[in-house]
This record gives C-alpha cells, sequence and structure tokens, in this order.
C-alpha cells in the first residue's frame, strides 16, 4: 500500500562527480518496501511541477537510501539540499522484482545481477534480499556485473562483495576489467560454460542495454530474466499514462505495472 509520508533528510553526500547518496527515516516504507520498487519526492514546486522518482537503494533498519546522478534541475534542487530538509514523498510505488526459485536444485543455481551504469542502484537492496531468502541447502551462486564507462564511475562495488556476490567489472575504455559493454561481458560470462542451466538474471540501465540483452539470452531460452527501467514519470501513479511503454501484451505503464518487467514480454 502506498504512503505519502514527511521525512527529514538524514544524510546526503556526494560521493562521485554529480552522484548524491541520501538518506530519510520511515519505518513505514522500509516495512513495505520490496526491491525494485521507487518513491517519488517533491523537489521544489516553485521550480519544478512534478515529482520525480528514485528507485530505492538500500534499507537499513528504517533508514532509506537512494542514490542518484544530477540530470536535470530537479535533481540538482535535490543535491543542494541540507542534513534536516523535510522531503515530501510518495511510496513504496510499482511493482519490483519478484524472487525467482531460491530452493534446492539437482542442479546449482546462480543468480546474475547486471548493472548499466547508474542501473546499479536498485540493486543493491535486491542483492540484500536474495541473500535474506537464500536457502541454505540450495548450492547457489551471486554474481554481479558493473559496467561503466570508465574506473571513475564504478558504483558500489564493496556493498555487493560485503554480501558474499563475486564481483565483475566491465568498463568502455578498459580502464578497468573487461573492455566493453556489461551485455559483452555477460556473454561471454555464459558462453564460458561456467554456469548451470538454472540462471536468474536480473538487470537494470538504460533501454538501450535491453534490446542487446535479450539479443544474448535468446540462445539461453531457459534462463529467467527480469529488467528493470529507467523511465520519465510525471504522476508515478499510473494515471497521467507518461511513462507508457509497448510490450508484447500491449501498452504498459512502467510506473504501475513495472517498473519491473520479464524481458520477454518487451
Amino acid at each position: 500500500m502506498v504512503k505519502h509520508v514527511k521525512a527529514k533528510i538524514d544524510f546526503l553526500k556526494r560521493i562521485k562527480p554529480d552522484i548524491y547518496l541520501l538518506s530519510f527515516n520511515s519505518s513505514y516504507i522500509a516495512r513495505k518496501a520490496n526491491a525494485g520498487q521507487f518513491v517519488h519526492i517533491k523537489v521544489d514546486e516553485k521550480v519544478t511541477i512534478l515529482r520525480r522518482p528514485f528507485s530505492i537503494h538500500k534499507i537499513d533498519r528504517d533508514k532509506i537510501y537512494i542514490l542518484f546522478k544530477v540530470r536535470g534541475r530537479g535533481t540538482k534542487l535535490l543535491s543542494q539540499y541540507k542534513k534536516g530538509h523535510i522531503l515530501d514523498i510518495i511510496g513504496p510505488l510499482g511493482n519490483g522484482f519478484s524472487f525467482m526459485p531460491q530452493t534446492a536444485h539437482r542442479r546449482p543455481l546462480i543468480n546474475i545481477l547486471v548493472a548499466g551504469g547508474m542501473g546499479m542502484a536498485p540493486l543493491v537492496f535486491l542483492a540484500k534480499k536474495l541473500t535474506e531468502i537464500r536457502n541454505p541447502k540450495s548450492e547457489i551462486r551471486n554474481l554481479v556485473l558493473l559496467g561503466t564507462k570508465n574506473k571513475r564511475e564504478i558504483l558500489a562495488e564493496q556493498e555487493f562483495r560485503r554480501l558474499g556476490f563475486d564481483v565483475r567489472i566491465t568498463t568502455d575504455d578498459g580502464s578497468r576489467g573487461f573492455k566493453g559493454s556489461v551485455v559483452d561481458l555477460l556473454a561471454k560470462e555464459l558462453s564460458a560454460k561456467r554456469y548451470p542451466l538454472n540462471v536468474n538474471l536480473y538487470a537494470c540501465g538504460p533501454k538501450e542495454m535491453f534490446s542487446e540483452l535479450a539479443k544474448v539470452i535468446k540462445k539461453y531460452p531457459k534462463i529467467n530474466c527480469q529488467v528493470s527501467f529507467e523511465q520519465f514519470m510525471g504522476c508515478g501513479l499510473g494515471v497521467c499514462c507518461g511513462c507508457t511503454i509497448e510490450t508484447k501484451n500491449g501498452y504498459k505503464k512502467v510506473c504501475k505495472d513495472g517498473p519491473v518487467f520479464n524481458l520477454k514480454e518487451i
């Protein structure tokens, strides 16, 4: 159930050029939120009319973290706020990730998270959830592929490692790890045949990434793949239809029907 809350900024820090980590406290959102859902924040209504959607980056008890990049007026204003500023928030919104089977298998299971750029923002929350629901009797591996333009833009690497994930890095310029896109790295990992057929794939990044991702997993029809869309939103409640996308099952609203979809439906 969605709730309208007012919360003070507890923490706001620039962690990379134009990238900020912000936290606020809300016991309701912390209790109700699922990985992949988002909050809608009103910034300064004198300057911007529409709220801004932010995926939930992680939750620690009652503390909600969002990770965002300055892209326009709204995020620029938000980055200039100070500790104690009161935020006007609606959330949690949207449909998050469905947790694919983590139970015992005859063959090992691997969860692969694929992050393109800022697409890693909701995947830290997902990673934590996957570790919490893990069946100790199952042979499960967790892997995350982080793709950025260069080594200076790598985010959350240590957070994933602390959660027990194997981490592979790829950069467009080859300054760290594999040289190429994160989808190129995924294709290489899968073609190496190091993994069982039981693969759960979760991805977030720009829309262009998903078309390439679809081509890769077409070779592996048994792979389950969920993707979280980064999309402009108006109301965030499914009323304005400003975030509509075309799927194989007709038009869907990213804010209400998503932002997480089965890639095979897109």
